[in-house]
């Protein structure tokens, strides 16, 4: 089995990597166990099955280039158990691949994504986004929250701004938050590790009502824009997220969401819709 873009965006795979493993069951067809550590609320967390259908693309011989973005729908809750990714390459050229990966179990289809990959090429470069300047991991008067669920139990969260149920959070205020994360066994952050990262967000409705609420991912897209160099970097290092909340009503809020290294370089960005429970 060839690691293709695995192999370009970091070196060997990491222990991350291997919560998500994938055996050739055919052509275009994985066979994967679920990681019983990124259970979620009744279903699989959504940055841990974002990850695997990014993975099943990034696997397959004829992948090129590193993923440049993922669009993943959540359609069923995950069980337990196994479960099949099935890929499928809807073009290639010189410089971009169009993938579609879904993943399904026992015939059902719960998620699937759209992954593009791109080779890219020494160009003009530059970033308009500004990171943010909140205290540094390390300060002691930061606060530590994470979701109470196993997925939540796998990372480390240092909170700069105010958190959901925080006694001097105000509910008038925009739900944002700027949030430190890092991996909690000290793996090296990678592709996968982001797009993991990039659902690692409470629901923003918990910033308006003190309460902890049901909520799941609907869809959400995530836009990678670290380099090889930038990763390593980073290393095990602490990742900056920061998200803002645009609009919520009807049952459903949106947010969009940043991840940036402690250096200041825009690692990903993302935005998702959700659906939550009052």
């Amino acid at each position: 089995m060839t690691l293709g873009p695995l192999r370009r965006l970091g070196g060997a795979m990491t222990s991350f990597a291997d919560t998500i493993e994938l055996s050739a069951a055919g052509d275009n067809l994985w066979d994967g166990i679920v990681d019983q550590d990124y259970r979620g609320f009744g279903s699989q967390f959504g940055g841990w099955t974002g990850a695997a259908l990014l993975k099943g693309a990034m696997v397959e011989p004829g992948a090129k280039g590193e993923p440049l973005s993922l669009s993943v729908l959540f359609t069923e809750a995950i069980n337990e158990g196994p479960y099949q990714v099935a890929t499928r390459l809807l073009r290639s050229g010189a410089r971009l691949q169009f993938w579609r990966s879904e993943l399904a179990q026992g015939g059902k289809l719960c998620a699937h994504a759209q992954a593009t990959f791109g080779v890219r090429r020494d160009t003009l470069a530059f970033t308009d986004a500004v990171m943010p300047d909140p205290p540094p991991p390390e300060d002691k008067d930061l606060r530590t929250f994470a979701p109470p669920s196993h997925f939540g139990a796998q990372y480390h969260m240092r909170w700069a701004t105010p958190g959901p149920r925080d006694p001097d959070l105000d509910p008038t205020a925009p739900a944002s938050s700027l949030v430190w994360i890092r991996d909690k066994r000290d793996r090296p952050v990678d592709v996968l590790m982001l797009a993991a990262m990039a659902d690692l967000a409470p629901p923003r409705p918990m910033w308006k009502k003190p309460t902890i609420m049901a909520s799941s991912t609907v869809s959400m897209t995530t836009h990678f824009h670290a380099t090889a160099e930038d990763l390593r970097e980073v290393g095990a290092d602490w990742i900056l997220s920061e998200v803002h909340c645009r609009r919520c009503e009807g049952g459903y809020f949106d947010h969009e969401l940043k991840l940036w290294s402690r250096g200041g370089v825009l690692l990903a960005t993302s935005e998702q819709v959700a659906a939550f429970r009052d």
